[in-house]
């Protein structure tokens, strides 16, 4: 049994120097020098403790240009499978689960996952904007046709009374659980809610109607509009006559006013609650009105102003300053028409009764003690102030105009008296001379300490403003002879105590008046730019350490 096993190995040995030359002849390769064998062709063969010849699994290497993992881990198993096809010395015949164990390993290697070269990374931000592009995209035909089913007039019981048939839809009513109504049910409910959009539906399409505005059957069955009388809602008292507060009270209209909210004009009647027994009349007066947030525009009440829409046009001014009050008033007349409600709204009614809102309201916060035209981010201590000159905001000594005291005087605006009597006192401190100012080797001509009024026909040349480092206005005074020095020196009296002010900038100064102030912004400056400098070269002795 011995000799047979060893003719067996001595045939595969013979047959595996065969095809290692045959190998050899075919493909010719480099051989590799190793240490002792130069110039020798004798390659060294590494076995087993059986004696068996061990094969090695030398990964040739091809092409080096880029190619995904999933395709170098499938080249890589068919060298290996090349590699155990072209074994020199056949090994013994392997058993099932060797043969197993190997397949295994293949199919791993060669199902690892294969990545796919992807497109630049994005950022979330950017994810979710195309997500939700996508989504939309595939949502929008089904939006557009809910919208459409929506619109579509279909039979609806009434949710009131659930007997009769609806002829209204109510848009405001959806919260409480009823959107369709009949005329009866509709007349009682929205005879205190003059405020809900309604649509009519008897037509066969949705037509928006006023609160005036009533569905009725005539004589021949058929529904038609017809006006009714709405009256402002507004608490009537408990008691308003000595009959005592258990009667049986009416109330009927009274003379008509125009509310204005933010969904535009309402046209309706003020109540009036009359006394069965005495037969006393009370109307709402100016304290009930604004005790339910209704600003009257006249002393007669024939118009009103909600407080939301006044509210609303000042958040938009600050918002926006640009904000034109034509447009303002445009957009709420255009809501007016879309809900089935006409009528107009004066611009110069809108515009007075929105100062004297404004005054109250600044009247009312001065009593509470509330400082207007403050810096939250710079109180107490104001880091510096910016004051510049505008000649472009003046006024026309003919325009018509009221020779009143101003609601606002002294508030933002310096009083004019005040800033004169400051510029006189500044002046009689200085020699009179024309012609350009010097400040040593310079020659200013943006302003003069002494400047001649102007000749157009003009109340002021402009505004000379105060400002923060964040833009929020601290105070103002009137140009009266264009920019002269003493103008920013007395705002920078006036706030430099109030404000406690460290820096204190304008674009035009002097020795005399403000050299004080350069010099130490320029100190400043300079101590800034040293110390940055600093910071930059110890930031160089760093950073060979670090890299």
């Amino acid at each position: 049994m011995a000799s047979e096993s060893f003719r067996q190995f001595k045939e595969w040995l013979e047959a595996g120097e065969t095809m290692a030359d045959e190998l050899e002849t075919k493909k010719p390769s480099k051989k590799r020098k190793q240490k002792g064998t130069e110039g020798s062709n004798v390659s060294w063969r590494k076995r087993d403790q059986h004696g068996n010849i061990v094969p090695q699994r030398v990964r040739i290497v091809k092409n080096r240009s880029v190619k995904s993992s999933g395709t170098k881990d499938v080249e890589d198993v068919e060298e290996d499978v090349d590699e155990l096809q072209r074994s020199e010395i056949p090994q013994e015949v392997p058993s099932l689960d060797q043969h197993l164990q190997r397949l295994k390993k293949l199919l791993s290697s060669v199902s690892a996952s294969v990545e796919v070269e992807e497109t630049p990374t994005m950022s979330a931000w950017t994810k979710r904007q195309v997500i939700t592009e996508e989504k939309f995209k595939a949502a929008m035909p089904e939006l557009l046709n809910c919208m459409l089913a929506a619109e579509m007039v279909t039979q609806h019981c009434c949710q009131q009374c659930k007997t009769v048939d609806a002829v209204v839809r109510c848009l405001d009513c959806v919260p409480s659980g009823s959107q369709f109504f009949c005329s009866a049910c509709d007349s009682v409910i929205h005879r205190k809610n003059v405020f809900h959009d309604r649509e009519a539906m008897i037509d066969g399409f949705y037509k928006p109607i006023p609160p005036t505005s009533l569905v009725v059957v005539d004589e021949s069955g058929q529904y038609q509009l017809c006006e009714q009388v709405c009256m402002l809602p507004i608490p009537p008292p408990i008691q308003i006559c000595s009959c005592g507060p258990n009667q049986d009270f009416t109330a009927i209209p009274g003379k008509q006013t125009v509310l204005v909210t933010i969904n535009g004009p309402y046209n309706l009647c003020l109540p009036s609650i009359c006394c069965p027994l005495c037969s006393f009349k009370w109307t709402p007066g100016i304290s009930d009105l604004l005790g339910c947030r209704y600003w009257p525009a006249t002393t007669s009440c024939q118009m009103l102003f909600k407080f939301d829409v006044l509210t609303s046009f000042g958040q938009m001014k600050l918002a926006s300053p640009a904000l034109s009050q034509h447009a303002f008033l445009k957009m709420l007349e255009h809501r007016s028409l879309c809900t089935g409600r006409t009528g107009r709204i004066c611009g110069d009614t809108f515009h007075r009764v929105f100062r004297e809102f404004a005054f109250c309201n600044f009247k009312k916060e001065d009593l509470c003690l509330m400082e207007p035209f403050k810096c939250p981010a710079c109180t107490p201590d104001m880091l510096a102030i910016s004051a510049d000159g505008n000649r472009k905001h003046y006024r026309f000594k003919k325009s018509k105009g009221t020779d009143g005291p101003s609601l606002f005087d002294g508030l933002f605006i310096a009083q004019d008296a005040k800033v004169s009597v400051f510029v006189d006192q500044i002046r009689s401190q200085m020699i009179s001379r024309t012609g350009k100012d010097v400040c040593g080797p310079a020659t200013f001509t943006a302003a003069r300490e002494i400047s001649q009024k102007s000749k157009a026909k003009v109340d002021e040349e402009g505004l000379e403003v105060a400002v923060c480092r964040h833009g929020i206005l601290l105070q103002g005074l009137n140009h009266y002879r264009g920019e002269i020095y003493a103008y920013p020196m007395f705002l920078q009296k006036e706030l430099a105590q109030a404000a406690n002010t460290t820096f204190f900038c304008m674009d035009i100064t002097c020795s005399r008046l403000g050299g004080v102030v350069e010099a130490r912004m320029v100190q400043e400056i300079l101590l800034v730019k040293r110390w940055n400098r600093s910071i930059a070269s110890f930031q160089g002795q760093l950073l060979p350490q670090n890299t």
